[in-house]
């Protein structure tokens, strides 16, 4: 319905225009800006992404608002890359407007189809900790395909996060207490973890504070951690 009342708010902004003297300039200077050389600014914009895109990062799938959702503005470029989602969008009269989130903030991922999917697309909605992210009609293929991926990233992320929590109280805990066969409690892991569980914590919590701040990925946290585990217990 977005695009249906953007068609209708524009034409009833063009009837105005139109009927005036003073209207009729502005009318015609404001539909040249969004509309003529539209196709030529494409590239501009996929240069844009292009030379955003850190080291190792690839796109997997962008697209490109469709027009009725941009009447009054120019289309937004949506795009998910191995690492992230991205937005860019361009100011009527020039200049670009960039806003991503990396995947491991994301906390929620909406679809929505609108009426007359083939004119009209479908809606993303991405929530993260503190912000939302949003672009309405995104063609339904590459909508659905980037929905998909964001689901699965979700996911994975939130098991990531439980792993790591579960991991992270073992440490604090001291470690796993082994039963031996013979009836003596504890061996020699038992006596590491015991030696030192509170520096071995805090080493975790330091490289963690490290990932949270984007310092390090989650694969680097990983190695780090499993070195202080093995170095304490």
């Amino acid at each position: 319905m977005a695009g249906i009342f953007n068609i209708i708010g524009f034409l009833i902004l063009v009837g105005v225009g139109t009927l005036s003297v003073v209207g009729i300039p502005f009318v015609i200077i404001y539909c040249i800006a969004i509309f003529v050389g539209a196709d030529k600014r494409i590239p501009k914009v996929e240069k844009k992404l292009a030379d955003t895109l850190m080291d190792s990062e690839e796109v997997l799938v962008q697209a490109l608002q469709l027009r009725p959702f941009a009447l009054f503005s120019r289309r937004k470029l949506v795009a998910i890359t191995n690492s992230r989602i991205i937005t860019i969008s361009r100011g009527t009269f020039g200049g670009f407007s960039m806003k991503d989130f990396q995947w491991k903030d994301l906390e929620d991922a909406k679809l929505s189809e609108n009426v007359l999917p083939n004119t009209f697309g479908s809606n993303l909605t991405f929530q993260a900790k503190k912000d939302f992210l949003f672009v309405f009609g995104v063609p339904s293929d590459a909508a659905s395909s980037i929905y998909t991926k964001a689901q699965a990233e979700e996911h994975a992320w939130e098991e990531k996060r439980r792993i790591r929590d579960l991991e992270e109280k073992r440490a604090m805990a001291g470690g796993v207490v082994v039963h031996s066969g013979n009836g003596n409690y504890g061996n020699e892991s038992q006596t590491k973890s015991q030696n030192n569980p509170t520096n071995a914590a805090d080493e975790i919590a330091k490289a963690k504070a490290l990932l949270d701040s984007g310092a390090i990925s989650d694969a680097e946290f990983q190695e780090i951690k499993s070195k202080i585990l093995a170095k304490h217990f």
